[in-house]
This record gives C-alpha cells, sequence and structure tokens, in this order.
C-alpha cells in the first residue's frame, strides 16, 4: 500500500453478482444475531481500526463500531501507530492518532495491540527519516530514541484497571525476506543485528509489554519459518527479550494446505506466545473470477474455519495472544483492489458472509476436515 493511501479505506460500492453460482453465494443476514465471535474464544479476538472511523459518527463508521463490539475485544491500528504517522523529526512525536484509538479503547475495554514499530517499506517511513544524511551513528541514536519514546509513552495509557491498554507491540515487522534477512534502510544504516537492537530498546522502555516478532507466510514457506524459529533461538541464547511470534496469514483459499496446521505447531512448539495477527483469506488471487462465487465462498469459509480451529485446538491455552482479522468489510481491504476480491468476514452492509460462519465454528472446536 502507498503512503497516499494508508489512511482512507472507507467505499460505498457493492459488488454485484450476475450468475446463480454467485446469487447463492450472498452473505448471511442473521434477523437477531446471537452469536459473536469474542463469546466463543478463551483469547481476545481481535480487528483492526483507525482513529477516523473511530471518531466518525456517520452512518458506515456506526456500523463499524457496532460490530465492532459486538464481536471483537481487540484492536489493533491498521496504520496509526506505524513509524510514519508518529516520528515527525528528532526528538519531534506526534501520538495524537494513536492516543485516540487507545482512548476509545479504555472507553470500551478493549485491548491495544502495537503495530508497528519499525518496518522497512518506504512507505512506511518518514520521509525526513529516510533521507537523513548524519552518520550512521546518529541515525541509530534516532531509532533508538524513537522507540523508547513511543513504547514508554504508550505504556503509560492504563484500564480502569491500571493495566496498560497497549498490552504488546510488532516490534519488528518482516525482517525475512523469505529465508535470507532483508537488505533495508536498517540493515544499511544499523546492521544485521539491528533488529536485536530494537527488542532490547523496547524491553528497557516498558519491562512489562509483550514483544512480538511479525512476518508473513510463516504458514505456507517452510524454510522461512526456520530462519524466524532459528533467530529466536538465537534470541534466547543471547538473552535478547522477544515474547511472542505474529502470524500475519494472508492466506488464498487453497493455500496453504497441510502446512498451515504444521506452522502453528511449530510456532506453538517454541514456547512464546502465538498471535495470528493479521488473517484474511483471497479468493481471487489469480484473477480467474469476477464475483464471489458459490465455489470460492465455501473454500473460503473452510480456510478460516481451519485458522481458528488449529489454533485453538494446537496452540497451548497459556500460549494463545488471540487472532485479528485484518480488516472489517471486503471493500475495506487492502485486497479488495477494487471490487477484485473478497478476502473478509462481512459485505457491505456488515452483514456476515460465510466466511464469518467458517471462522465461527472453528473457534467453537469443530474441525472442518471432519
Amino acid at each position: 500500500m502507498k503512503k497516499g493511501v494508508l489512511f482512507i479505506f472507507v467505499f460505498f460500492t457493492t459488488f454485484g453478482c450476475s450468475t446463480s453460482d454467485e446469487e447463492e453465494s450472498q452473505p448471511v443476514n442473521p434477523t437477531a444475531p446471537a452469536e459473536f465471535l469474542k463469546d466463543y474464544a478463551d483469547f481476545p479476538i481481535g480487528n483492526i481500526v483507525s482513529a477516523a472511523n473511530l471518531s466518525s459518527s456517520s452512518a458506515t463508521n456506526s456500523k463499524f463500531k457496532t460490530t465492532l463490539l459486538n464481536d471483537y475485544n481487540s484492536i489493533t491500528a491498521e496504520n496509526d501507530m506505524k513509524m510514519y504517522a508518529i516520528f515527525r523529526g528528532p526528538d519531534d512525536f506526534d501520538f495524537s492518532l494513536g492516543d485516540a484509538i487507545v482512548g476509545y479503547a479504555i472507553e470500551n475495554g478493549l485491548r491495544v495491540h502495537g503495530h508497528a514499530l519499525v518496518w522497512h517499506p518506504s512507505y512506511a517511513i518518514p520521509d525526513w527519516l529516510e533521507n537523513f544524511t548524519g552518520t550512521d551513528d546518529e541515525f541509530e541514536a534516532l531509532i533508538k530514541n524513537y522507540v523508547k519514546t513511543t513504547v514508554q509513552h504508550f505504556s503509560e495509557k492504563k484500564d480502569i484497571n491500571g493495566n496498560s491498554v497497549v498490552a504488546s507491540w510488532d516490534v519488528v515487522n518482516e525482517y525475512f525476506d523469505g529465508s535470507e534477512i532483508r537488505s533495508s534502510l536498517f540493515t544499511q544504516r544499523m546492521g544485521d543485528n539491528y533488529v536485536q537492537k530494537i527488542f532490547q530498546w523496547a524491553r528497557e522502555a516498558d519491562p512489562e509489554v509483550k514483544l512480538f516478532y511479525n512476518d508473513y507466510n510463516i504458514a505456507g514457506s517452510p524454510a522461512k519459518r526456520q530462519a524466524i524459529l532459528n533467530m529466536v533461538k538465537d534470541f534466547k541464547a543471547n538473552n535478547i527479550p522477544i515474547d511472542g511470534i505474529g502470524l500475519q496469514m494472508h492466506l488464498n483459499h487453497d493455500w496453504p494446505g497441510s502446512d498451515l496446521s504444521i506452522a502453528i505447531q511449530e510456532i506453538a512448539d517454541s514456547g512464546l506466545l502465538v498471535h495470528i495477527s493479521e488473517l484474511d483469506v483471497k479468493v481471487n488471487y489469480s484473477d480467474d473470477v469476477t464475483g464471489l462465487t458459490s465455489e470460492r465462498s465455501v473454500a473460503q469459509k473452510k480456510q478460516y474455519q481451519r485458522a481458528s480451529y488449529y489454533y485453538t485446538s494446537l496452540v497451548p491455552a497459556e500460549q494463545q495472544f488471540g487472532i485479528t482479522i485484518w480488516g472489517m468489510r471486503d471493500q475495506d481491504s487492502w485486497l479488495y483492489d477494487g471490487g477484485s476480491d473478497w478476502p473478509l468476514l462481512y459485505d457491505a452492509n456488515y452483514n456476515r458472509k460465510p466466511s464469518y460462519t467458517g471462522f465461527l465454528n472453528g473457534l467453537k472446536g469443530q474441525n472442518p476436515d471432519l
């Protein structure tokens, strides 16, 4: 996603269906839904938010907030707590968007998962920092100050019980490119070991907050998964703080297959907290359909059910940090692409799709493969 389009994702069009298969896939709309996702999990169920949609009183955003509070008890800022939104210049921080999100969480009894302290794409880094001409030592000092100031700031936001509302952070996002360390501004200016430094600084800023490493294709790419697990072993051997691993889980309706359960099991075997941090399921990654067909809807439903069932059944209760869906309605998704994919749980009117039922069934412990 480009920097210029990171904030606004609300569209007011719905996707049309023209064939009989597509008509069969119309979203389920219970007249009086009695079941909500968070009620069927012993761990937090989350979704993403922005300060803009939480503050808006429009009809669309009112439905968003109603659905959010019905189904979810954890929130992640999609973009408003990333570096480019906060770090305006040396010793210049703007926490207003993140503070608005945390304030909403306090008012409504929600947990906040911080996302993300350090991420490599140019659109996630403030322009002034990307173009910084000082020495590498000066660059590192800027990053250290940013990490410690940001983590400490949000650690001071407490709920009514005196607990920090921001319970956790994706400390570093996508350090690996496949099974290799990704070349980035941070490796170029701080060295390949910058990831260890970021985790150490975050822990120094807040001894209690849970620190996560977050990445994609952990399920589906055994080589990348092993690289991450090797990094965790190295962290433990060298007393580098880390509490959990975030599996982004941007899945396809037919990928991954058997590796999905293997990945969840192997990450759980690390002994760390496990967070499915960015779950969605694409149905049109090959651009071979023009609408959400009945066949694809059924496959999507099963893939959501597999994700929630395997998480519920394979991750020990003490390691279950939660599952976060990456978006509410299809048209709000980063994958929507003008109406060519439908990866989420609700349609344009916040009606539940079959994918919602699949995810809920997995939470209930119903094995999709039986």
